[in-house]
């Protein structure tokens, strides 16, 4: 399906920016794993490789402008072209309303929406170039239903939303298409781990809350890469500005 494609797959060493990257790859694709962790990004590509895959491991920061723009030009370094960009890279810290900071205000949006807008701007030469491109956001529904304790994640996304209804409408004349995925509740293990921390044993909690979501268990890694591979695919090539729901009707 994406035989020929190269993708760039931000935040992916791990959770569901690895499932991502992996499935992208599955599809044929030639992938830069990116993030900030160099091990766990190498395991990722490993993983790639080891199933007949094709990737590449690219360290970036991308609240720094630097790292983003450094992340296309190694991209077309290692594989001559960028076709698709998958903004997944987030922080989400959970702080009581009263404590957040402007520090940590700052810090979110400079991962979640700044970063994200650099990385879209410097790639942009790259797709016109081939002609096209397309760009997906990774959101989440508490865009639409907050969360006091994560405002700072849920307004950033809420940019992030906006972010991409502009540069859909922007970029049409370049046929670059820029397309956001709604994500509910994933149990990845990052969930796991803050769910340890919050309610003892993460699993079980988790566990416990599958059975009371309204299709009856938590979204998946897998739900979040099919959605992915789709937009990226030539199957949507009439897809634009578009909001992919895979929120197994948490927000509807």
């Amino acid at each position: 399906m994406l035989k020929a494609k190269v993708a760039i797959v931000t935040g992916s060493t791990g959770g569901i920016g690895e499932g991502i990257a992996q499935a992208l790859a599955a599809e044929g694709a030639a992938v830069i794993v990116s993030g900030r962790r160099i091990e766990e990004g190498e395991q990722v590509v490993a993983k790639i490789q080891a199933k007949g895959g094709t990737a590449e491991f690219v360290q970036a920061d991308i609240a720094r402008e630097y790292d983003c723009f450094a992340l296309i030009r190694t991209c077309k370094v290692h594989f001559g072209q960028v076709d698709i960009l998958v903004n997944n890279a987030g922080i989400f810290p959970s702080t009581p309303l009263t404590d957040v900071t402007a520090a940590q205000w700052d810090e979110v949006f400079a991962t979640n929406v700044r970063g994200a807008f650099l990385c879209s701007q410097a790639v942009i030469p790259a797709f016109k170039r081939r002609g096209g491109g397309v760009i997906i956001n990774i959101g989440s529904t508490l865009v639409n239903r907050g969360m006091g304790d994560r405002i700072a994640y849920a307004c950033s996304k809420g940019a992030l939303l906006t972010m991409t209804k502009v540069l859909a409408r922007e970029l049409l004349p370049l046929q670059i298409r820029v397309n956001w995925v709604t994500v509910g509740w994933v149990a990845t293990p990052g969930e796991v781990e803050l769910r340890n921390q919050t309610h003892g044993n993460g699993q079980a909690y988790l566990d416990q809350m599958s059975s009371r979501m309204p299709l009856g268990r938590l979204e998946t890694v897998e739900d979040i890469a099919a959605g992915v591979v789709y937009l990226a695919s030539d199957a949507a090539s009439h897809i634009t500005g578009c909001e992919l729901n895979i929120s197994g009707g948490l927000w509807i």
